[in-house]
């Protein structure tokens, strides 16, 4: 009684006829515009994560750090800091991060420098002992966390270098010094 077609009826598709208002036409001017979309996000994350990593100084010579203020540091930027300028900064340590504080930077700056980028170990720092003035973009090497075995609110003058880290910057701690409590 009730009997199906087995057989579709083949339907060809010239690609040479335009298709005026098929979807076939307003499915390809996306993919184009897409791949493009595409290949610009990824140019414009690979060139905002690109981050530095340098070279520790062979010689600690503290007069060739420039001191800088607690919220320059906050605010690089309007500060007129710029990478590749050492600098110094009081500050009470907090912390070693768990956590990445930059992730996402961190990791497109994996693609430049794929092994030392692990290298470094994230703290956190306060301005005051009252826990004011939040900053987590301070690293150091794991080596350095066990020769000084910083304490949550330790006073410390931290000597180091401001590195580029995508759009921002971050401190690379070179030395930290422990500052006598009065």
């Amino acid at each position: 009684m009730g009997q199906t077609v087995d057989k579709a009826t083949p339907v060809k598709k010239n690609s040479l006829r335009p298709q005026v208002g098929g979807a076939a036409a307003r499915s390809r001017r996306p993919a184009r515009s897409g791949w493009l979309g595409v290949i610009f996000l990824c140019c414009l994350l690979g060139f905002s994560g690109c981050g530095e990593l340098r070279p520790h100084p062979a010689g600690f010579d503290p007069t060739a750090y420039t001191p800088i203020a607690y919220h320059d540091l906050l605010a690089p930027g309007p500060a007129g800091l710029q990478a590749g300028q050492q600098v110094r900064v009081q500050a009470y340590f907090w912390q070693y991060l768990n956590y990445d504080p930059a992730m996402v930077r961190n990791y497109l700056t994996l693609l430049k420098y794929p092994i030392r980028w692990y290298q470094l170990k994230w703290f956190a720092t306060y301005d005051t002992a009252d826990l004011t003035g939040y900053y987590d973009l301070a690293a150091i090497t794991p080596e350095q966390a066990d020769q000084y075995k910083l304490k949550r609110l330790d006073p410390v003058m931290l000597y180091g270098e401001l590195a580029r880290l995508g759009p921002g910057l971050f401190l690379q701690v070179f030395y930290i010094e422990k500052i006598p409590e009065d």
